[in-house]
């Protein structure tokens, strides 16, 4: 359903991203915020996911800042890469990616429709950020980041999703997040970190279903 397209970011930056089309007319874009892994076979499915769902998704490829084509599997090497990444990476150059992403899925299919994100991972939290820095709309899953960053102020509407059987992410974070942003929904599945992922473990596919279901119900009620 997707295919790669070249995005350049205002710094002059320029990454691939993964650009799948909706049939039909596009409610609007969905930026979709990867986890240490990459663009790998996962996010790319995840994206062609939401175009099935009515939305222009664009997934872009924000490690190639650090290294191109980095597609990591999900195992101690990957692990240990995407960590290594990430560490280089900071926050501000993959804001810039998100927003450029955002304007070259525009660009590509004419949609003019509002722009909103979703990330897993480290990606949730970089979608927490979208919401605070760039004012997008936007739904961040299992961001392990997010409450070191709880005293940013949403600019824009966004919905968190976390698993209580989560190894990595603590639920006295989760309860300080929901303590600072009252007025953020934030769901709590019976599930571990990375329930989204089918290529995990701890893959759970009702806990999925039903963020799922929440985060289109999330973009809908804003379009």
């Amino acid at each position: 359903m997707g295919e790669w397209i070249g995005v350049t970011a205002e710094d002059g930056h320029e990454c691939q991203a993964w650009l799948a089309r909706p049939e039909g007319a596009a409610k609007g874009i969905v930026v979709v915020m990867q986890e240490i892994f990459g663009v790998n076979d996962h996010i790319r499915r995840d994206t062609d996911k939401f175009a099935g769902h009515g939305y222009v998704a664009i997934a872009p490829a924000v490690f190639d800042r650090v290294e191109s084509g980095v597609e990591l599997g999900y195992d101690e090497d990957g692990f240990a890469k995407g960590r290594s990444v990430v560490g280089e990476l900071g926050w501000d150059g993959p804001l810039l990616d998100v927003r450029a992403a955002a304007d070259a899925a525009a660009s590509a299919t004419g949609c003019s429709g509002p722009a909103f994100g979703v990330g897993y991972c480290w990606g949730g939290t970089l979608a927490w950020l979208a919401a605070t820095r760039l004012a997008i709309p936007s739904v961040g899953y299992y961001g392990g980041r997010t409450a070191g960053l709880v005293d940013e102020q949403p600019q824009a509407p966004v919905m968190l999703h976390f698993g209580e059987r989560d190894h990595a992410i603590p639920m006295a974070d989760v309860d300080t997040i929901r303590e600072a942003h009252r007025g953020v929904p934030v769901h709590v599945y019976d599930a571990g970190h990375g329930f989204n992922c089918d290529a995990r473990k701890d893959y759970d596919p009702a806990a999925a279903g039903q963020a799922l279901r929440r985060t289109l119900a999330f973009f809908d009620s804003l379009t």
